[in-house]
């Protein structure tokens, strides 16, 4: 049964469902990456850094994989409990309930380890190459982190499904990864905003002490290979997932963890509609309220539009570097060609009618066009207070930029409607709309449009490289 749940996920995952030929060039990039591994491997070998410096690292990564793999693995289990819809078929079989739960328990664990067990195996396993056995520690560290975030993540889902829906408990995952990656970014860029001397204070407050940190850093100690820690964060994982397995087994035995177990909400007129005016307006209507019952839409615009950092911070005249002004309109413009790549994925992977919308009396090409003017209707939307912001601070700027929107928004819109990015899983027995061919694409293409833009407004623009005399 393991088995089979794990062929399941494995079918899932955004690399299978998108194009099986995509693992060709996943397979080169890791083998690039284990390259780049065994450099950086080499230099910390030579110049080792602190025991209690290595110990802060270790417990920072372990909060953060500990917030991402939760996100995650609430999504995973809602897709299991609530999404598949097959527990009712499960619980009437031969098989004990509680198995069916602890199989696919330990499946979300193993899908939400595997990758970051991948991306820290190659750092550990060019640390092994070169005597650091003890790196090797991160594959158990790892697995049995997501043991425990595994149950956290069923009881959470299991407490949540049944009183907020499958819909919103799906968007607080997503708020919780959304929260974590500001956090990675507002780290990362702290030494940009706070001076140097509380930056410094507050890190050596972080310090472990000569103590080790006590249980704070247990899981830390244990993901840097001291054994006795890492049996103890096993055992303790394992205890964990164990409770919640015995907690949750009976209500799941009782078919109250199914499907069938939420109720949506309102008065059943409040569920239909009826449009107004033209066909391309209530295809319009249609299109942004796909758009807005995404449940990942908070989370995915946030992240994209974090380039408006700083474009914040140079319009309003507080960082002057990268060429000032002139980088802003690059990174609008690159901004505009991503959330346009995401809106009309969006609407591509969340058509659950197609046919429906091509037997309806309009013209063929009505629908594209109102799902290409719903997404650039969005995109417009939250670049518009940047845009008028730009216009007011450097006016002779805003035909380049009014162009490069025009070319990048064209451009990547017409491509969603061909080869949209993978956003939404497929459900069972029909075909994947998503492809990591769309998403390359539309990276270049934004990317080649921003360069374009960023060479009319600033002829020499890595002249802030050049050393001043």
């Amino acid at each position: 049964m393991l088995r089979h749940e794990l062929i399941v996920l494995w079918r899932g995952s955004i690399l299978v469902r998108t194009h099986r030929h995509v693992l060709i060039p996943v397979i080169a990039v890791g083998v690039i990456f284990q390259g780049i591994a065994l450099l950086l491997a080499g230099q910390i070998v030579r110049h080792p850094l602190p025991a209690d410096v290595m110990l802060l690292a270790a417990n920072i990564n372990i909060v953060f994989l500990f917030a991402l793999m939760f996100s995650r693995a609430m999504t995973a289990s809602i897709d299991v409990i609530y999404g598949r819809g097959d527990a009712d078929f499960l619980l009437a079989s031969p098989i004990p309930p509680g198995r069916v739960l602890a199989v696919r328990m330990l499946g979300v664990a193993v899908s939400i380890a595997a990758p970051w067990a991948l991306l820290g195996g190659v750092l550990a396993n060019a640390l092994a190459v070169y005597g650091q056995l003890w790196a090797l520690a991160v594959y158990p560290m790892l697995l049995a982190e997501a043991l425990m975030v595994a149950a956290l993540a069923f009881a959470t889902v299991t407490a949540l499904l049944g009183r907020i829906g499958p819909a919103a408990a799906r968007r607080a995952g997503h708020t919780l990864a959304l929260g974590m990656g500001i956090g990675i970014f507002i780290l990362g860029q702290l030494s940009r905003f706070v001076p140097p001397e509380p930056l410094v204070r507050f890190w050596r407050a972080m310090l472990p002490g000569p103590g080790g940190g006590g249980p704070a850093f247990l899981f830390a100690r244990g993901l840097l290979g001291q054994g006795v820690d890492l049996a103890a964060s096993i055992a303790f994982s394992l205890a964990v997932f164990g409770l919640a397995w015995r907690v949750l087994a009976k209500p799941f035995a009782e078919g109250a963890i199914t499907a069938a177990a939420y109720r949506p909400p309102g008065r059943t007129g409040a569920q239909g509609g009826k449009f107004g005016n033209t066909a391309f307006a209530a295809l319009f209507a249609k299109d942004l309220r796909l758009l807005a019952r995404f449940p990942g839409l908070i989370s995915q615009v946030v992240y994209r539009s974090l380039t408006l950092v700083p474009v914040v911070f140079i319009l309003a005249g507080k960082f002057t570097a990268y060429g000032g002004m002139a980088v802003v309109l690059p990174l609008l413009v690159f901004l505009a060609g991503q959330l346009g790549l995401f809106f009309i994925s969006v609407l591509r992977g969340t058509e659950d009618a197609p046919d429906l919308a091509a037997s309806a009396p309009v013209p063929a090409f009505l629908p594209p066009r109102a799902g290409i003017a719903a997404a650039g209707y969005a995109t417009l939307l939250i670049l518009a207070l940047p845009v008028l912001a730009t216009m007011a601070r450097a006016p002779a700027m805003l035909g380049p930029l009014l162009a490069g929107l025009a070319g990048v928004l064209l451009c990547n819109l017409t491509l969603g409607l061909l080869l949209p990015i993978p956003l939404v899983r497929a459900e069972f027995g029909k075909t994947q709309t998503g492809t990591v061919l769309g998403l390359i694409l539309g990276v270049s293409v934004s990317s080649l449009w921003s360069l374009a833009v960023w060479l009319i407004v600033a002829p020499n623009p890595f002249a802030w490289l050049a050393p001043h005399g």
